[in-house]
């Protein structure tokens, strides 16, 4: 049986329930099954979950993390400033008012926001940072989240293993006015240093490519949503590089950090070309056929997008959609608001539309408020003799979505993903959602 890779391996264990700093790996009491059945005469109460007792609490939190498992140093040094503490990992799934994804540590928790406050500040005197968020009610949705947390993390662990194969796209960026290439996760954590004033970056120089792939002086090609942006960029050297935004207590720190605040290092090909910060941009080697890009504008007849708004609204999932947006609308006393849109993108008579519909209350305000604000998207591809095709992409976002191509030049399209929030990420997937490459600067800031 092949070995499950770290980073699926601990949001498993994390969504199995092993969150708490007390409860994994102790073993479990022997009970008298005649002690433990159920008296029929008793009325069954659904035990609450472990995280209940924290709901609405203050909480002090020295760590915060999407991989669980971390924050030891936070830990120890909890340990040294000697205060009364009660330290424990949640997993922020848990709460309304945490963003998901992530598993906090927390020192203590506090039922008064001005008890927790003081606590933080003694802490702060102690030398160890931490911040007082609210966690807000239990979620309702907590495992719908897990779930989606552990879809990311199997994600992930899917381009980790796509990128070892040499001729797959790789995402571009620029940091410190200079151009890189996504390679893949790097096992060496240490010997980084910040490369700005904020220790926002923190990079250290790799003599060679890790992966094996490319060497310096390899030719790549760059690409964005609507084609072609330069060809023939050389790799000019290798560097580990660390981006995580960390939370906005870390650039407060006094003296300022010697290690990043958020997120792991990844490796990284340095290359001799320019680029915009902004732009959404992947990379090829030289050589490797060109993608077929569709052009962004609907040219789809009237009639097809009537069609395809009307079999949206007949969908299941838009009856779903519509009848917890309505519940949720009566519940905050809110009129509930619809936006249907529908825009495609064109190559040789072949139109790639997507129908997408968003329910919303109040502002929309569902990360840091209580509004209700989903959506729904459905992609089809419809060839030249009217014939269609529905990508069967589950959960598609079509507000993320920045370009279309045909990148094995099969007939099937790629969907190019861009999203900002929660955490800044690009992604490549096929028509049945499989990706095929991706990049993530981890987030570890509340946002809110």
């Amino acid at each position: 049986m092949p070995r499950l890779p770290r980073l699926l391996f601990l949001v498993l264990l994390a969504v199995s329930g092993c969150g708490s700093l007390r409860g994994c790996g102790a073993s479990e009491e022997t009970l008298d099954p005649a002690a433990s059945a159920p008296d029929a005469s008793t009325p069954s109460v659904a035990t609450p979950p472990p995280e209940a007792r924290y709901s609405r609490s203050w909480l002090v939190i020295i760590h915060s993390s999407a991989t669980p498992g971390e924050g030891t140093g936070a830990l120890e040094a909890l340990k040294k400033t000697g205060l009364p503490a009660e330290p424990d990992r949640l997993s922020s799934n848990a709460f309304r008012n945490l963003r998901p994804c992530l598993e906090v540590v927390v020192a203590k928790a506090f039922t008064d926001k001005a008890g927790a406050e003081e606590y933080r500040k003694q802490l702060s005197e102690a030398g160890l940072e931490a911040y007082v968020k609210n966690a807000g009610p239990l979620d309702p949705d907590r495992e719908e989240k897990a779930a989606t947390c552990l879809s990311e993390a199997q994600a992930a662990a899917a381009r980790a293993e796509a990128r070892e194969q040499g001729a797959v796209p790789r995402f571009v960026e620029v940091h410190d006015g200079r151009t890189f290439m996504l390679l893949g996760a790097a096992e060496d954590q240490t010997g980084l240093s910040p490369v700005d004033e904020r220790r926002s970056l923190w990079m250290a120089p790799v003599e060679a490519d890790p992966t094996g792939f490319f060497t310096k002086g390899d030719d790549v090609d760059l690409y964005g949503a609507a084609g072609p942006v330069q060809a023939g960029c050389k790799v000019s050297g290798f560097a580990r590089i660390n981006r995580g935004r960390p939370h906005f207590g870390y650039f407060q720190q006094q003296p300022p950090p010697d290690a990043p605040g958020c997120g792991r290092a990844w490796t990284f090909a340095e290359l001799d070309c320019a680029m915009t910060p902004s732009d959404v941009v992947f990379a090829l080697p030289a050589g490797t056929k060109a993608p077929v890009f569709y052009a962004a504008g609907n040219e789809a007849s009237p009639e097809v997008l009537a069609a395809q708004e009307d079999a949206l609204r007949r969908s299941a999932g838009f009856a779903t959609l519509l009848a917890e947006g309505r519940l949720r609308a009566e519940q905050v006393q809110e009129e509930l608001n619809e936006d249907v849109r529908g825009f495609g993108f064109s190559s040789d008579g072949r139109h790639v539309v997507f129908m997408m519909v968003r329910l919303i209350t109040g502002e929309g305000n569902a990360e840091c408020g209580g509004d209700y604000n989903e959506q729904l998207t459905r992609a089809v591809v419809v060839g030249p003799g009217g014939e269609e095709r529905v990508l069967s992409v589950k959960d598609l976002d079509g507000g993320r979505v920045a370009g279309v191509m045909d990148l094995e030049g099969d007939g099937q399209v790629e969907l190019l993903l861009h999203d900002s929030w929660p955490a800044q990420t690009a992604r490549v997937i096929r028509e049945d959602g499989s990706e095929v490459a991706g990049a993530v600067v981890e987030n570890c800031d509340c946002g809110c």
